[in-house]
């Protein structure tokens, strides 16, 4: 529970504090690493806990006024967490095939794209071509997750083989 709660706060704090509003989008739309925290973290302790971590975004989002992405992230976070690390694990792999991680990263993020789209065309009611903007910040924050994540779970993995 005390492994949960630290990741779950340290997802808050990279989405709160290490972000930028983003370029291609107006209002809301932000680019953070929060993502790469749960991308790290659902790689090196697995789907459950990285699913566990991504409640840091909807934190974030209740308690920076941005109340009505929290049911967006609260669906499509831990499920893109789930794809992280379950494919980083196939055969045996725990996390530590350099190659899984990433297309794990991959088909994480391809999972991000038409959730977070289609959670804005459901909770924002707004036409078809509105949450279009969102696809390039949401691409970028996969980018950043595979750029700060895939080093990081090497090193963490360097880490695990000498215990």
């Amino acid at each position: 529970m005390v492994l949960s709660a630290m990741f779950v706060a340290l997802v808050y704090l990279a989405t709160a504090f290490v972000r930028v509003p983003s370029p291609f989008a107006t209002g809301t739309g932000q680019i953070h690493t929060g993502t790469a925290v749960v991308f790290v973290v659902s790689i090196a302790f697995g789907p459950k806990m990285g699913a566990i971590s991504s409640i840091g975004m909807v934190l974030f989002n209740l308690t920076h006024g941005l109340a009505l992405w929290a049911p967006i992230n609260l669906i499509v976070r831990p499920l893109m967490a789930v794809i992280f690390g379950s494919v980083a694990r196939l055969k045996g792999a725990d996390g530590r095939n350099v190659f899984l991680n990433a297309a794990a990263g991959i088909l994480g993020g391809l999972w991000l794209l038409p959730g977070m789209y289609l959670g804005e065309l459901l909770v924002f009611q707004v036409p078809l071509s509105a949450p279009a903007v969102g696809i390039l910040g949401n691409s970028l924050q996969i980018a950043l997750a595979l750029i700060f994540g895939l080093p990081l779970i090497a090193v963490l993995n360097l880490h695990k083989a000498k215990l």
